[in-house]
């Protein structure tokens, strides 16, 4: 049974099944939702007859939008905010789904497990080493005042069972409230991560139970802190790993802000501020696939042509500003100095805000 079948005219009802607009017997379609006028029961032919006619659907318009992407800069963006969005897939959606691949390819490709690995390694053998070079400085002729300086330095990295103090770790740790806060904050983010090094507990109930302390915010906070930076410095794979998984959404509601900067200096009655996060879209998206290029070629040459795709994008964006804005070389050149710039200050600091959080709620 194809479709055809199911809008035949004895299947046709009075009204849209789906959004209940009232219809005549002569539409084949509803004029508001678009779906089938039929009441005829669905088989499984009909639902994959309808799921393949959605893929080449689709299809047909992702030919169309890399073909007007790729080839013709800033005309896509020209004929989508002008009304001739049916062509053309949704820039958003496109962006994303792009976007998503490429971090999942570099998620792929890169062994974070094997960097866990080596980075644990490299701090158990830079931590044996300086333990040893201390306990030979310690042998040798040096004042008693820089032998207790190094006994503290020695304890620091020795292993856990060497470091039982004659202090209960519950006046150690209500010392510390004496402080201001600042320097109290940072003390308890101190000893909750020296704890959690030494394994003595590695969860917030476990802290309060072996310090015999009560639970508090200050004291939540300091060790939720500690207890990322501890993960953070011992797992940079893995942090990576999860900090890579968050970026095609942490972009996606960046390029905004980065659009209301082009918005300054396109300020005319033209253009509308979503007609520049459309363009930002439609040009970011190009670039993420030159990306996601370079990386294949990586893979199967090992070839690196990253900066060709950088100088290639910059080419490309130049044209596109040309393409859409419509303004003269001059203008265009200046304009491009100054959305790079910016885009390079708000990569920046937002890369670095990224980092910072992450490693804080890692």
């Amino acid at each position: 049974m194809n479709k055809s079948d199911r809008t035949s005219l004895k299947y046709r009802g009075t009204k849209c099944l789906n959004c209940e607009l009232p219809l005549e017997k002569s539409d084949s379609y509803c004029p508001y939702c678009g779906q089938i006028n039929s009441t005829k029961k669905l088989t499984l032919l009909d639902m994959v007859e309808e799921f393949f006619s959605s893929i080449f659907s689709y299809d047909s318009k992702l030919r169309k939008t890399l073909t007007a992407l790729i080839l013709r800069p800033g005309k896509i963006t020209t004929e989508f905010v002008s009304g001739k969005r049916a062509t053309y897939t949704n820039p958003f959606r496109f962006f994303l789904s792009v976007t998503i691949v490429y971090f999942l390819m570099i998620s792929y490709s890169s062994d974070f497990d094997n960097i866990d690995n080596t980075v644990n390694d490299f701090i158990t053998k830079d931590s044996l080493f300086i333990e040893n070079t201390l306990a030979s400085l310690k042998e040798s002729s040096i004042s008693d005042e820089d032998k207790k300086e190094i006994d503290q330095l020695i304890k620091k990295y020795q292993p856990k069972e060497a470091l039982e103090t004659t202090t209960a770790p519950k006046i150690q740790f209500e010392k510390l409230n004496n402080k201001l806060f600042i320097n109290r904050t940072y003390d308890k983010i101190d000893f909750f991560y020296d704890d959690i090094k030494r394994k003595k507990y590695y969860e917030y109930d476990e802290a309060l139970k072996h310090l015999k302390i009560e639970s508090s915010i200050e004291n939540k906070i300091t060790f939720k802190l500690a207890k990322s930076f501890y993960k953070t410095y011992h797992h940079p794979g893995s942090f990576f790993a999860t900090l890579i998984a968050k970026l095609p959404f942490i972009i996606f509601i960046l390029l905004p802000i980065f659009s209301a900067f082009i918005w300054l200096v396109y300020s005319s009655e033209k253009f509308h501020y979503i007609d520049h996060i459309i363009f930002s879209f439609h040009t970011q998206t190009l670039f993420t696939i030159l990306l996601t290029l370079t990386l294949l070629i990586k893979w199967l040459f090992n070839i690196n042509l990253h900066g060709v795709a950088i100088l290639i994008f910059f080419l490309y964006l130049y044209k596109s500003m040309r393409g859409f804005y419509k303004e003269s070389r001059t203008k265009t050149i200046v304009k491009f100095i100054y959305i790079n710039t910016i885009f390079i200050i708000l990569a920046t600091i937002s890369t670095t805000i990224i980092v910072l959080v992450g490693a804080f709620t890692f």
